[in-house]
Protein backbone atom coordinates (compact mmCIF):
# COMPACT_ATOMS: atom_id res chain seq x y z
CA UNK A 1 0.00 0.00 0.00
CA UNK A 2 1.25 2.99 -0.85
CA UNK A 3 2.31 5.24 1.88
CA UNK A 4 0.94 9.10 2.58
CA UNK A 5 2.09 12.38 3.04
CA UNK A 6 1.88 12.99 6.84
CA UNK A 7 3.45 16.41 6.95
CA UNK A 8 0.77 17.88 5.31
CA UNK A 9 -2.50 19.16 6.72
CA UNK A 10 -1.38 16.86 9.69
CA UNK A 11 -4.64 16.11 12.00
CA UNK A 12 -2.72 16.65 15.37
CA UNK A 13 -2.59 20.73 14.40
CA UNK A 14 -5.98 20.98 14.21
CA UNK A 15 -6.63 18.95 17.48
CA UNK A 16 -4.33 20.97 19.08
CA UNK A 17 -6.44 24.08 17.34
CA UNK A 18 -9.51 22.84 18.46
CA UNK A 19 -8.72 22.37 21.90
CA UNK A 20 -6.82 26.14 21.92
CA UNK A 21 -10.43 26.86 20.89
CA UNK A 22 -12.28 25.40 23.10
CA UNK A 23 -10.34 26.54 26.16
CA UNK A 24 -10.88 30.40 25.26
CA UNK A 25 -14.70 29.78 24.11
CA UNK A 26 -15.33 28.06 27.71
CA UNK A 27 -13.38 31.13 29.45
CA UNK A 28 -15.62 33.61 27.46
CA UNK A 29 -18.50 31.79 28.64
CA UNK A 30 -17.77 31.99 32.28
CA UNK A 31 -16.63 35.62 31.37
CA UNK A 32 -19.94 36.12 30.32
CA UNK A 33 -21.70 34.11 33.58
CA UNK A 34 -19.51 36.05 35.86
CA UNK A 35 -20.51 39.56 34.27
CA UNK A 36 -24.14 39.14 35.17
CA UNK A 37 -23.36 39.91 38.86
CA UNK A 38 -21.18 43.25 37.88
CA UNK A 39 -23.31 44.30 34.83
CA UNK A 40 -26.30 43.80 37.19
CA UNK A 41 -24.63 46.15 40.10
CA UNK A 42 -24.26 48.72 37.21
CA UNK A 43 -28.01 48.50 35.94
CA UNK A 44 -29.24 48.79 39.24
CA UNK A 45 -26.96 51.81 39.99
CA UNK A 46 -28.61 53.91 36.71
CA UNK A 47 -32.01 52.40 37.87
CA UNK A 48 -31.39 54.22 41.51
CA UNK A 49 -29.98 57.38 39.78
CA UNK A 50 -33.16 57.20 37.31
CA UNK A 51 -35.14 60.01 38.96
CA UNK A 52 -37.37 62.63 37.68
CA UNK A 53 -35.95 65.40 39.88
CA UNK A 54 -32.32 66.67 38.80
CA UNK A 55 -29.42 65.22 40.72
CA UNK A 56 -27.98 67.67 42.85
CA UNK A 57 -24.62 69.09 43.35
CA UNK A 58 -22.36 66.87 44.82
CA UNK A 59 -21.20 69.28 46.95
CA UNK A 60 -24.22 69.22 48.88
CA UNK A 61 -26.08 65.84 48.39
CA UNK A 62 -26.09 64.24 51.70
CA UNK A 63 -25.64 66.55 54.72
CA UNK A 64 -28.27 69.20 53.93
CA UNK A 65 -30.49 66.71 52.76
CA UNK A 66 -32.85 66.67 56.14
CA UNK A 67 -31.28 70.27 57.26
CA UNK A 68 -31.76 72.78 55.18
CA UNK A 69 -32.85 72.13 51.73
CA UNK A 70 -35.94 69.25 52.90
CA UNK A 71 -35.01 67.08 50.14
CA UNK A 72 -35.67 63.46 51.36
CA UNK A 73 -32.95 60.65 51.00
CA UNK A 74 -32.17 57.62 51.31
CA UNK A 75 -29.56 54.82 49.97
CA UNK A 76 -29.70 51.30 48.78
CA UNK A 77 -27.11 48.93 49.21
CA UNK A 78 -26.49 47.12 45.79
CA UNK A 79 -24.37 44.21 46.54
CA UNK A 80 -26.95 43.15 49.08
CA UNK A 81 -29.88 43.58 47.11
CA UNK A 82 -28.74 41.83 43.91
CA UNK A 83 -27.74 38.92 46.58
CA UNK A 84 -30.77 38.87 48.27
CA UNK A 85 -33.02 39.44 45.43
CA UNK A 86 -35.15 36.21 44.20
CA UNK A 87 -35.36 37.17 41.01
CA UNK A 88 -31.87 37.99 40.35
CA UNK A 89 -31.06 34.18 41.87
CA UNK A 90 -33.58 32.27 39.69
CA UNK A 91 -32.15 34.19 36.35
CA UNK A 92 -28.10 33.38 37.61
CA UNK A 93 -29.48 30.00 38.22
CA UNK A 94 -30.99 29.85 34.56
CA UNK A 95 -28.28 31.40 33.45
CA UNK A 96 -25.77 28.84 35.19
CA UNK A 97 -27.68 25.76 33.69
CA UNK A 98 -27.75 27.06 29.98
CA UNK A 99 -23.99 27.65 30.01
CA UNK A 100 -23.53 24.01 31.24
CA UNK A 101 -25.69 22.61 28.94
CA UNK A 102 -23.58 24.82 25.79
CA UNK A 103 -19.85 24.05 27.56
CA UNK A 104 -20.85 19.85 27.83
CA UNK A 105 -22.54 20.28 24.02
CA UNK A 106 -19.09 21.92 22.95
CA UNK A 107 -17.06 19.25 25.24
CA UNK A 108 -18.56 16.22 23.75
CA UNK A 109 -18.29 17.21 20.53
CA UNK A 110 -14.58 17.69 20.95
CA UNK A 111 -14.00 14.73 22.11
CA UNK A 112 -15.71 12.89 19.40
CA UNK A 113 -12.64 15.03 17.24
CA UNK A 114 -10.15 13.66 19.45
CA UNK A 115 -11.15 9.84 19.52
CA UNK A 116 -11.25 10.52 15.22
CA UNK A 117 -8.24 12.13 14.56
CA UNK A 118 -6.59 9.60 16.95
CA UNK A 119 -8.06 6.75 15.26
CA UNK A 120 -7.22 8.38 11.59
CA UNK A 121 -3.41 9.17 13.12
CA UNK A 122 -3.13 5.33 14.31
CA UNK A 123 -3.87 4.17 10.39
CA UNK A 124 -1.31 6.63 9.23
CA UNK A 125 0.96 5.33 10.94
CA UNK A 126 0.16 2.01 10.23
CA UNK A 127 0.50 2.66 6.89
CA UNK A 128 -3.44 1.80 6.19
CA UNK A 129 -4.91 4.22 4.53
CA UNK A 130 -4.27 5.41 0.72
CA UNK A 131 -3.27 8.78 -0.07
CA UNK A 132 -6.83 9.45 -1.42
CA UNK A 133 -8.37 8.04 1.74
CA UNK A 134 -6.21 10.56 3.42
CA UNK A 135 -7.01 13.42 1.84
CA UNK A 136 -10.85 12.75 1.93
CA UNK A 137 -10.34 12.24 5.84
CA UNK A 138 -8.49 15.33 6.19
CA UNK A 139 -10.94 16.88 4.72
CA UNK A 140 -13.84 15.73 6.51
CA UNK A 141 -12.21 15.82 9.88
CA UNK A 142 -11.49 19.57 8.81
CA UNK A 143 -15.04 20.26 8.28
CA UNK A 144 -16.06 18.84 11.83
CA UNK A 145 -14.02 20.80 13.25
CA UNK A 146 -15.00 23.87 11.67
CA UNK A 147 -18.53 23.02 12.56
CA UNK A 148 -17.89 22.34 15.84
CA UNK A 149 -15.74 26.07 16.18
CA UNK A 150 -19.75 27.21 14.70
CA UNK A 151 -21.44 25.69 17.16
CA UNK A 152 -19.31 27.19 20.09
CA UNK A 153 -19.77 30.62 18.22
CA UNK A 154 -23.21 30.09 17.67
CA UNK A 155 -24.37 29.17 21.56
CA UNK A 156 -22.02 31.97 22.79
CA UNK A 157 -24.05 34.46 21.16
CA UNK A 158 -27.31 32.67 22.53
CA UNK A 159 -26.12 33.00 25.99
CA UNK A 160 -25.22 36.91 25.72
CA UNK A 161 -27.98 37.68 23.85
CA UNK A 162 -30.52 35.75 27.04
CA UNK A 163 -28.21 37.39 29.62
CA UNK A 164 -28.95 40.50 27.18
CA UNK A 165 -32.65 39.93 28.19
CA UNK A 166 -32.39 39.13 31.69
CA UNK A 167 -30.58 41.58 32.47
CA UNK A 168 -32.98 43.99 30.76
CA UNK A 169 -35.96 42.59 32.71
CA UNK A 170 -33.82 42.88 36.22
CA UNK A 171 -33.11 46.73 35.30
CA UNK A 172 -36.65 47.15 33.85
CA UNK A 173 -38.26 45.48 37.16
CA UNK A 174 -36.01 47.57 39.91
CA UNK A 175 -36.57 50.72 37.65
CA UNK A 176 -40.32 50.52 37.73
CA UNK A 177 -39.88 49.42 41.49
CA UNK A 178 -37.54 52.15 42.81
CA UNK A 179 -40.36 55.01 41.01
CA UNK A 180 -43.05 53.95 42.94
CA UNK A 181 -41.20 53.17 45.69
CA UNK A 182 -39.69 56.80 46.17
CA UNK A 183 -42.90 58.46 45.12
CA UNK A 184 -44.78 56.63 47.73
CA UNK A 185 -42.01 57.67 50.55
CA UNK A 186 -41.72 60.67 49.50
CA UNK A 187 -37.96 60.30 48.37
CA UNK A 188 -36.32 62.89 46.22
CA UNK A 189 -33.33 61.13 45.74
CA UNK A 190 -32.80 56.99 46.09
CA UNK A 191 -28.80 56.55 45.85
CA UNK A 192 -26.78 53.64 45.52
CA UNK A 193 -24.17 52.50 47.46
CA UNK A 194 -21.69 49.24 46.28
CA UNK A 195 -18.48 48.02 46.52
CA UNK A 196 -17.76 48.25 42.82
CA UNK A 197 -19.72 51.49 42.13
CA UNK A 198 -19.79 54.36 44.49
CA UNK A 199 -20.37 57.86 44.15
CA UNK A 200 -21.40 58.21 48.26
CA UNK A 201 -18.31 58.67 49.93
CA UNK A 202 -20.55 58.42 53.48
CA UNK A 203 -23.86 57.95 54.30
CA UNK A 204 -25.59 57.52 57.54
CA UNK A 205 -27.01 54.48 58.18
CA UNK A 206 -30.11 55.64 59.30
CA UNK A 207 -30.97 56.36 55.90
CA UNK A 208 -30.33 52.97 54.51
CA UNK A 209 -33.72 51.24 53.09
CA UNK A 210 -32.07 47.87 51.70
CA UNK A 211 -33.62 45.58 53.79
CA UNK A 212 -37.43 47.35 53.04
CA UNK A 213 -36.29 47.67 49.50
CA UNK A 214 -35.18 44.01 49.20
CA UNK A 215 -38.31 42.75 51.53
CA UNK A 216 -40.95 44.33 49.45
CA UNK A 217 -39.28 43.62 45.68
CA UNK A 218 -39.24 39.89 46.63
CA UNK A 219 -42.50 39.90 47.66
CA UNK A 220 -43.96 41.32 44.57
CA UNK A 221 -41.87 38.97 42.80
CA UNK A 222 -43.04 35.99 44.74
CA UNK A 223 -46.77 37.35 43.78
CA UNK A 224 -45.75 37.23 40.30
CA UNK A 225 -43.85 34.19 40.61
CA UNK A 226 -46.87 32.40 41.55
CA UNK A 227 -49.36 34.19 39.26
CA UNK A 228 -47.04 33.23 36.12
CA UNK A 229 -48.65 29.74 35.56
CA UNK A 230 -52.34 31.06 35.59
CA UNK A 231 -51.31 33.87 32.62
CA UNK A 232 -49.53 30.80 30.77
CA UNK A 233 -53.18 28.80 31.31
CA UNK A 234 -55.45 32.33 30.03
CA UNK A 235 -52.75 32.25 27.04
CA UNK A 236 -53.07 28.88 25.82
CA UNK A 237 -56.65 28.93 26.01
Amino acid sequence: MRGVDREENNPLKSLKSLIKNLKTQNMKMKAVRNGLLTLSVAACFAACQNNEAPAPKQSNIEAPAQKGSGLKIAFVLIDTLTNQYELYKDAQEKFQKKQANAENTINEKGKSFAAQVQSFQNRVQKNQITQEEYNNEQARLGKFQQDIQDLQTRLSNTLQEEYAKELQTLTDTIQSFMKSYAKEKGYDFILCKSSGIDQVLYADEAYDVTEEVVAALNKRYAKDKKNAPKKEEKKSK
